[in-house]
């Protein structure tokens, strides 16, 4: 009986460094790595990492862009403060071009996010590619968060 459960437990501590060992860490991602440096005559061109990237984990570090109103569902993430006045501009924004939009998880797609002041690390799953949200605003760079 005592040889059994000494080989459970055995078991029992592979299985869970197995499944560890499978849990990939989320690669660290900076803006400065989305877009290709320098611009050539082509102009603005997504970089070959970030195209890379598509799909997987990663974390980034940057900052809530302030609107007017609480967002629903999504907000922008830029790699300094920034704040968008959606009202006087319209569709007119100054929002960098690897700003990044963030989306809950589609069952908190209709939850208010409130503004957080200072520098986040948000990580989620990074899809690379044109999209434009409810408002009109473009964005090649998304990062979807999972359920908290």
């Amino acid at each position: 009986m005592t040889l059994v459960r000494f080989l459970l437990g055995i078991v029992a501590v592979a299985l869970f460094v197995l499944n560890n060992a499978n849990a990939v860490e989320p690669t660290w991602l900076n803006f400065g790595d989305l877009l290709r440096h320098p611009i050539g005559p082509q102009g603005l061109e997504i970089s070959t990492n970030a195209k890379s990237l598509q799909g997987q984990r990663v974390r980034l570090r940057g900052f809530m862009v302030k609107s007017e109103e609480d967002a629903i569902g999504q907000f922008y993430l830029a790699p300094v403060p920034l704040q968008m006045s959606e009202h006087a501009d319209g569709p007119a924004n100054d929002l960098p071009a690897s700003a990044v939009l963030v989306k809950l998880d589609p069952s908190q797609s209709n939850w208010a996010v409130a503004y957080k002041a200072g520098p986040l690390v948000l990580e989620g799953t990074l899809l690379v590619g044109r999209h434009e949200d409810s408002q009109g605003t473009v964005s090649w760079f998304q990062l979807q968060l999972p359920v908290h």
